[in-house]
């Protein structure tokens, strides 16, 4: 299985997981502590994460957006321009 990354916070005692992992049961890990937080470096980065959660900033109408990712997947018969 190759590696996987979950970010997580230490606090000086304990691991707490800012993402549910994607495995179940024992494994080994590595821990890299790769900078220092601030208290409140934690809820500002959920807070941050769910404020932008599912966000799509568009000033167009709904249907011009559907319509603009329907044609970029739309087969042509033509080959690709280069």
């Amino acid at each position: 299985m190759p590696l996987v990354a979950v970010p997580a916070i230490y606090d000086g005692e304990h691991v707490s997981f800012l993402e549910q992992p994607p495995v179940q049961g024992a494994y080994s890990v590595i821990v890299t502590f790769v900078e220092p937080v601030e208290d409140n470096d934690k809820r500002a980065n959920a807070a941050r994460f769910w404020a932008s959660y599912g966000a799509w900033q568009d000033d167009r109408p709904a249907e011009v957006i559907v319509d603009d990712l329907r044609m970029t997947r739309r087969s042509r018969p033509e080959p690709p321009a280069l």
